[in-house]
């Protein structure tokens, strides 16, 4: 989450608008883990990340949202569609993966260097 909220936050920082804000829908995985997603959020906005203040967090109002499988919201299933050649890549660069050459121009990039795309072990 720190991650996404970083790289978010970059991303508006490019934009030239005032009203900015920041709304992230996360998919409910059970009472626990959403209630341990939501300690981390409230950690996040009291301390900033490693590289976002906790003040400039303020600034763009950040709020998280759970939201039920079966609600269907739009842009859960297109993190759906998104993630399976993603993964595809991670998994394995050399492999034939047309859907992610798509992909990979929309993955936030800043002076030539890819930023939006973070591996962890």
């Amino acid at each position: 989450m720190s991650f996404i909220i970083e790289r978010t936050i970059f991303s508006l920082d490019e934009v030239n608008d005032d009203a900015k804000q920041l709304s992230i829908i996360i998919e409910k995985r059970g009472k626990k883990e959403d209630r341990k997603l939501a300690e981390h959020f409230q950690k996040l906005l009291a301390r900033g990340t490693g590289y976002v203040s906790a003040e400039r967090l303020k600034e763009v109002n950040v709020k998280i949202q759970f939201s039920d499988k079966k609600e269907n919201i739009n842009g859960l299933q297109l993190c759906d569609l998104l993630a399976y050649p993603i993964a595809r890549y991670v998994i394995n660069k050399n492999r034939a993966n047309p859907a992610f050459e798509v992909l990979e121009s929309k993955i936030y990039q800043k002076g030539g260097k890819r930023y939006g795309l973070k591996i962890f072990p």
